[in-house]
């Protein structure tokens, strides 16, 4: 059996925002939660891997005497405290990703490329539109960058049998 436990030890301080909660992200998701003292923390997650993922530590706060802000709203509540839905918070701190690899097992996460096939499709329809034109190379080298890199991913996702959208961008239909 492929994988393992990836152990994450977290230490964690603000000065402006208190903090209320720290979430270990694993591909997207929330796998842990708890809950953290407003000033200064520290401590660790386990994490059991069966295929190569990404994992980053999320920190959530609050001002009690302040009108709440969202952001970034879990879609798992399962993981974390009944009573977590009820507290808006807003994102205090955000680490960047860590990628485990795990053998023989590729890195994507499905929701992820499309969102980054979404991402690149956007930034293509902003230097086609809007966005200021540098020389005509710099534009057509720019472009295509963009459509190859979104070209490989696209088709990366068809080879997996990623079920995704498409888009004009893709030139074919619907699967």
């Amino acid at each position: 059996a492929a994988g393992g436990t990836v152990d994450v030890t977290w230490s964690v301080a603000s000065v402006t925002v208190p903090m209320s909660r720290i979430e270990l992200v694993v591909n997207g998701e929330i796998r842990e939660c708890r809950q953290v003292e407003k000033d200064a923390d520290q401590g660790h997650f386990s994490a059991q891997l069966d295929r190569s993922s990404w994992l980053a530590v999320r920190v959530r706060g609050d001002y009690p005497d302040k009108s709440k802000v969202i952001a970034a709203r879990p879609t798992a509540a399962s993981y974390l405290r009944d009573d977590y839905l009820d507290k808006a918070e807003t994102i205090a701190a955000h680490s960047s990703p860590v990628m485990v690899n795990v053998a023989d097992t590729p890195f994507m996460a499905a929701a992820d490329a499309m969102t980054i096939l979404e991402q690149i499709e956007g930034v293509l329809a902003y230097i086609d539109t809007v966005g200021t034109r540098p020389n005509d190379k710099s534009y057509k080298r720019m472009r295509m960058v963009l459509t190859g890199a979104h070209r490989k991913l696209h088709n990366r996702m068809h080879a997996e049998g990623t079920f995704h959208n498409h888009s004009p961008v893709d030139g074919h239909s619907e699967h």
